[in-house]
Order: C-alpha cells, then structure tokens, then sequence
C-alpha cells in the first residue's frame, strides 16, 4: 500500500492528485522550483522540496532524491515535464519506489512515432502510411503530404507540404527544428488529411489482463495544434464507431503491454480512422471522461499501481462533458504575465470534483503571480450536463461571467467557440479556429463605454469616501465649485488601445454626462454602480487595482456586468514626460532570454527579416525588422536577459529613393506581417499535433502592427504585437523526448503541470 506520494509536477495537476491523494489518505509531497516558491500546489502538500532554478523540474534525479529525503514511496509523474520519460520511470523504479503510470518499456515503445506506426499496424491498429524521409537523398511524395518529427509532437518539426517543388526545404526546416527541439532529426512524412477531426480514446489496464476503454474524447478545437476545447463524448462518434475505437485502442494496449491510464489518439475522417499517437500518462482533458463515466481516473491509476484488479467490465456512460482551458493569452495567442488579481468562476460545485455539474480545475488562485517560466494555463473549467447543448450552455455561461482581473485570456475565444452554430450542431474538425478564427469581443462598443461611465462614478465616490475617512469635507459632492462651470473628467485607455473620455455632473436632478442622455444613475458606491439605461437597470461590479504610481504603472481597473467584462486603464491628468524612444528601435516585447541574433551591425534587412529570437514562457519570439533597412546598432547577445521594453537592435530605415519609393537596398517601410513559421520547440502534450485540414506549416499569432502591451497585457507598454514582432511560436519539448536530448533551455510549452503550454 501506498502511505506517501510524491507529484513530479506542478500547478494543476499536482493539485488535482493531491486532493484523490486525501480522499485516499495518502500523505502528500510537492517539490517546487524557485518559481514555484508561493505556487498553490506547493502549500497544500503535507511536505515540499525545492528543486531549485526553474527548469528543475526536468532533472530526474532531483526529484528521485526528493522521494528519498522525505520517505515517498510513489510517484506520479502528472502530464508533461518527465511523465513520458521512460528513463526517469526506470530511475524511480530502481529507486524502489511505486511507479504510478506505464512501464519503462511501454513508454519508450510508443516514444518514437515511426516505431510507434509499425508496431500499431503488426497489432492491427489503422496507420497512415509512412513515407521515410532520408536525408541523404531525395524523396518523391504525391502532395499534400505532412512532413513530422519521429520524436516531437506539439507542432514541433511539422510542415505542410502541398507542391513537391516545397518538400526539400520544409525537410530542411522540420529537420533543424526537430534538432532542437528533440535533439533527433529523425522526419517521416504521411498524407495530409484535409478537414480530419482529433478523436481520442481513454485507456486503463492493470496487472492482470483487463483493459477498459472509456470511450471517446473530441479534440478537434485546436489553435496552432495546440487543444483548446475537449468533450465527451464526440458528436460524430456512432455506438458503432465507437466500439471499432475502443477495440483499436485495446489491440494498441495490449501489444506493448500496457499497465495504467493512458491515451490512444486517432485521426477521423471521411476515409476512416487513422492512430495519431499513443500518450504513455494521464492527460490534461481527463475530467471530461471523469464526469461521464463517474470515475476517478487518479485513484485508479493509484490502485492499479498497487496492484488492483479492475473490473471486467467498465462503467457506462452517462450524459455530457465539455472541457474549457483557459490561457493567460491575448487575442492573438501571446502569453501574458503578471498578477492575476482576482479569479472566481460563478457556479463551481466542484473543484478537481466528481459529480459536478461545473468543475474547476486550477492551479492559481485570486494573488497569484504568473511568471514567465512556464505554461500560462489558468484552469481547466468544465461542464456536465445530461445532453451537449446543456452542457455547452452552462460552460459558456459560467466564463462569460467570470471575474478574472488582472491579465488578459482566451475567455472572448472560449466563449465565442461555445455559442457559435458550427459548434453547436457539432460540425466540427481540426481547421475549425482557422475558419472561425476571432471571437468578438463579449463587451461590445456600448459596453466598454457604460463601463467606464461606472468606472468614473465608483471611483468618484472612493475619493469621497477617502475624504470622509479623513475628514475633508466629505460630504461635498465630487467635484464641487461654487459656480459649476466644468464637468468631471475621467480618462480611461481600452485593451485595444484606444482611450475613452467621461465627462459628467452630479446635481441635485442627478446624473449628467456627456453622450449618455438617457442614461440615470440609481447608486454609486466604490466597487458599485447602478445606471439605467432605457428602462433598463443593470448592476456594473467595479473593481480597481492601483498601479507602481504616476509616469510608470497606473494601474487598471476591471468592470464586470450583464454587458460583459471590461478592463480599463487610468490615464494620469499631468502625465510624466515619456522618454525618447531611438527611431527604429525594436523593443523586447515581454521579459525574456536571448536566444539567437540573426544579424550582425552594418547588415542590410528588409522588412519581415528575422533580427533576434526570444524565448519567454516557453515561447520563441521572432523580433523582425519593420522596415527596409540598415542595422545600425545590436544591444544584446545570445543568452542575455532582457526585460520588457528593452531595445534589442536599432534599424535605420533606407532613405527614399528618387521615385519617392525606397532605394535598391530597401522594400518598404511597413512592419512586416506574414506569419513566421514554428521556430521554438514544442507545446502542450495534450493540445494535438496533425495539422489535420489546417492546411499550412504552424503559424505565430497575428503580427499586424498594434499597440504593445506590458507583461499583465496592458495597454501602451510592451507584450502585445508591435513593430518588429513578427512570430510568437511555442519552443518546448515533446513530452515523450529525454530531456538529456532536448537541445539546452528550449523546454517549451509542455514545461509546465497545466499541460504546462502543459
């Protein structure tokens, strides 16, 4: 019997253990990183080790030698960082402790795909074919065909390929990126399936020959490969289909010998299903299948590991579930970083709880801080409901009303995805987000200028209050004068970078303000207004949070309504006098490490050119040249540390030439906006990895130029596109990959224990 656990993970996950753990009575270890000082997963356990610098969560022999110090007789290893390590499960098993997941051998069996495909196809398991890609000679291929590396996953080393004219240099760039990422640039190629859906089947199978399938999962919402949004089960999945599933998913356990939770993944199309991969652990969308199975899928693992039988038969499904991830991302798809204020999702019955109709699954509360390190996944929100559209209906609710103050997220995304008719009548597959792209904003025009109407009346009477607490004639209304001849005026900048003006009285007839006649006010209180508008009442909950002070940081203030949520931010009355910025400079858009220059002083750029690469949040950010030019200046070196804001290089944009267009040595003076290919290494284990009807290589967010956003994503400083920031792509590492061969600190987007950018 198990008496003390120890999680290799972090964030989420590590919590969502800990609490089976307790039901189970097990004792509990957390290890942290520095990072992780003041994370949440590291107060609940009964014991925590710190590891050290941040990347210490990859170190097997940290976290070994942390089960030895305080008496651990297990380990589960999460998602992400080493769960797919058949290494680290060896040394832990050499250790003698309790390996709570697959054997050594399982998981290295299903580490590389091109092994992985043979070994499926001798058990009978539907395969693409492969087509090996040798680099010491040409190849001939039928397009469009997807070139992918044998060792990553996550978009990692993947190119689209639809004229064979492209394949040899899309080889040449899977390869160096596969390199990098996975320290093997071992490529294969298979043909491309257009408007494919991600369908995945949950597995368990212990000691004694028994293997459950627990039906299906779609997956098929995905940005840049990366999941977005889980359900169980698939509406496109027949009783009949899913029987011919589970019984692929059961050959491909029991051909490697499969012991524990894990995951078989499919592609589905018109032409039948086809076996992505195999992932050797517990996956980040599991609570989809927890609630419509009704089972504990962690105290299965547990008891498996101890040597349980299961049942010879699994339970039967009941109802709907649909999963939500919600990213600290802007709209593009940047991470963002900073303190998130205030974090409270309406209607939670549960959290990391069975039998939920709304289930929270987080790794951060209401203060914490999230940093640059790793995966910028906030919680999983999940909901179960007895059919789809109740279940749809009741997730999209809860996020829309969701009071999350301080960074921006995917909510708008998450929301617009949930209500939109494709969804809704499940016509859905990978290239859904490439169609549906951009969800409006929850808060439209209107809303955002109601809000900050609120916003300047509930910070009017915060003064008011202040003055009464102090005894300055507090009970004079805001603003008063002996002859009124001007009103109050309250600036407020957007997150789309523009800047709203409120101007209004209050008289003895009541509330006056400019472009809002019909507007009345009914209360004002500091964190509390009520106006009315046409008849209509509507409540506007405000709340503001102060700034590092005048000239640098002036804080934000967050209003939530029925219109939708709204951040603002201050402007100051007498700003500070904004510093110079050097003509052509490119700025770090986020804090951040050196990984490359691509330039050298005295180079000749055109616009879109690539000039650094910085990696932040497990992310590569390709800062490109706006403009045709010269570099005149590089202020940084590979492996520097670098803060928000800094300048990185200068370019001096070329002269006019005699037509009023630029010289022979430039092309144009706009920054650059075509999308930059995959140039980090890695993502999300669990968030998909065949671009199915995608239709190109993996993109970075939209790089048209905009206003930049400092690290809590506000408005005028520096994380959002700006001039020169061409490509924001993940850089981790395939979950399946020994990190001895991940090519040094690109540990990407599954760095972390939410799926940790997982």
């Amino acid at each position: 019997m198990i008496g003390r656990l120890l999680v290799a993970n972090r964030g989420e996950i590590a919590r969502r253990v800990f609490r089976t753990c307790r039901e189970l009575g097990i004792e509990t270890v957390a290890v942290f990183t520095d990072a992780d000082a003041s994370a949440p997963h590291t107060a609940e356990a009964d014991q925590a080790v710190r590891l050290g610098a941040p990347l210490a969560y990859l170190d097997p022999e940290r976290i070994v030698e942390a089960a030895r110090r305080t008496g651990a007789d297990a380990v589960h290893p999460g998602y992400g960082f080493l769960s797919e390590n058949a290494g680290f499960a060896r040394a832990v098993l050499d250790a003698g402790l309790t390996w709570i997941g697959p054997s050594p051998e399982a998981v290295a069996a299903m580490g590389k795909k091109i092994e992985a495909k043979a070994l499926m196809a001798e058990a009978g398991v539907p395969v693409l074919p492969t087509i090996p890609l040798s680099p010491d000679g040409p190849v001939e291929i039928t397009a469009p065909v997807l070139v992918k590396a044998s060792a990553g996953g996550g978009g990692r080393g993947m190119r689209v390929v639809r004229d064979p004219a492209d394949l040899a240099g899309a080889v040449e760039s899977a390869r160096r990126e596969a390199l990098s990422a996975f320290g093997d640039g071992t490529l294969f190629a298979e043909p491309l399936l257009e408007g494919a859906r991600h369908i995945e089947v949950q597995i368990l199978a212990d000691a004694h020959g028994t293997v459950w399938a627990l039906g299906e999962r779609e997956c098929s919402i995905q940005r840049r490969h990366q999941k977005v949004i889980e359900e169980a089960p698939s509406p496109a999945v027949t009783p009949e289909l899913r029987r011919e599933l589970s019984e692929a998913a059961i050959r491909a356990a029991r051909a490697i010998g499969y012991q524990g939770a894990g995951t078989v993944e499919f592609l589905l199309s018109d032409e039948g299903f086809f076996f992505l991969e195999m992932n050797t652990r517990l996956q980040v969308e599991h609570p989809v299948t927890e609630c419509v199975y009704g089972v504990d899928l962690v105290r299965l693992q547990i008891e498996v590991a101890e040597g349980a039988h299961l049942a010879a038969l699994p339970p039967s499904p009941v109802g709907h579930a649909i999963e939500a991830r919600l990213y600290a991302e802007d709209s593009g798809g940047r991470p963002q970083s900073g303190v998130l204020h205030r974090f409270e999702i309406p209607g939670v019955d549960g959290e990391f709880g069975l039998g939920a109709r709304l289930r929270l699954d987080s790794g951060v509360v209401s203060g914490t801080e999230i940093g640059v390190h790793y995966d910028p996944m906030l919680a999983k929100v999940v909901s179960y409901g007895r059919d789809r559209a109740e279940a749809a209906r009741r997730l999209a609710d809860a996020l829309a009303r969701a009071r999350i103050h301080g960074l921006t997220t995917n909510r708008d995304l998450l929301v617009g995805v949930l209500r939109h008719p494709d969804f809704l009548s499940g016509a859905l597959d990978t290239g859904f987000l490439d169609r549906h792209p951009a969800a409006a904003p929850l808060a439209g025009p209107e809303a955002v200028r109601l809000s900050a109407l609120a916003a300047a009346l509930a910070g009017a009477a915060a003064n008011r209050a202040a003055a009464r607490r102090h005894g300055v004639l507090g009970g004079l209304p805001s603003g008063w004068r002996n002859v009124p001849s001007q009103p109050q005026r309250t600036a407020f900048g957007t997150d789309d970078g523009g800047r709203l003006e409120v101007a209004y009285r209050l008289t003895r007839d009541g509330l006056r303000a400019e472009g809002f006649e019909d507007v009345t006010l009914v209360t004002a209180e500091p964190g509390r207004v009520v106006l009315e508008t046409a008849g209509l009442r509507r409540t506007f909950e405000v709340a503001a949070y102060p700034g590092m002070g005048p000239g640098t940081d002036p804080g934000m203030v967050h209003v939530d309504s029925p219109l939708g949520p709204v951040r603002l931010i201050p402007v100051e009355r007498l700003p500070e006098p904004e510093a110079r910025v050097t003509p052509g400079a490119l700025p770090a858009p986020m804090p951040g490490t050196v990984l490359r220059v691509e330039v050298k002083p005295g180079d000749v750029v055109e616009a879109g050119q690539p000039v650094v690469v910085l990696e932040a949040m497990k992310m590569e950010h390709l800062i490109v040249s706006p403009a045709s030019g010269t570099v005149a200046a590089l202020h940084v070196t590979p492996g520097a540390q670098v803060e928000a804001g800094v300048p990185l290089a200068v370019i001096e944009p070329s002269r006019p030439g005699p037509d009023g267009g630029p010289h022979a040595e430039g092309t144009g003076t706009e920054p650059a906006t075509e999308p930059g290919t995959a140039t980090g290494a890695g993502s999300d284990p669990d968030r998909g990895d065949h671009l199915g009807a995608e239709g190109g290589p993996e993109t970075s967010p939209d790089t048209s130029p905009a206003t930049g956003t400092d690290t809590g994503g506000r408005p005028g400083t520096a994380t959002g596109p700006g001039p020169g920031l061409e490509a924001a792509v993940p850089s981790g590492t395939e979950t399946g990959a020994d990190p001895g061969t991940q090519g040094g600190p690109e540990i990407g987007r599954e760095i972390g224990g939410e799926a940790t950018r997982p």
